[in-house]
């Protein structure tokens, strides 16, 4: 057998492992971000949106406090973006720094406490 015969591998093989690697993946990081959304709900920070993938959105919706939650392109991570933030890693917005103690849904503006349980909700909520 050669290099070349074990590199051109079926499209029936390559999903066999693909999609299933993919649904996991998407599971896994659905929760682990549903627990980033649910303590920073229960600290009272106003969560923007909340997305599994990367990119263009598929689709997507708004709940009732103003989330909009959305399936993108890239099916290989996700984020939840909070008031103040300036991107989807949670980097503070210029405008933010200055608003945040005024503003009680802003991220940035809540002690340091808070910030922490909702970073570390998610890690913990994938360990559980």
């Amino acid at each position: 057998m050669d290099i070349l015969n074990l590199l051109h591998l079926p499209l029936s093989t390559v999903a066999f492992y693909a999609i299933p690697f993919l649904i996991a993946l998407t599971v896994i990081v659905f929760i682990h971000e549903l627990g980033h959304y649910l303590v920073a709900r229960w600290c009272g920070v106003d969560v923007e949106s909340f997305s599994i993938g990367f990119g263009r959105e598929i689709f997507g919706w708004h709940d009732r406090n103003g989330t909009r939650w959305k399936i993108a392109w890239i099916p290989l991570g996700g984020y939840v973006k909070f008031r103040g933030d300036a991107n989807a890693a949670s980097f503070p917005s210029g405008e933010a720094m200055e608003q945040a103690r005024l503003d009680p849904g802003n991220f940035h503006g809540k002690p340091v406490w808070q910030r922490a349980a909702v970073v570390a909700a998610g890690p913990i909520v994938n360990f559980l």
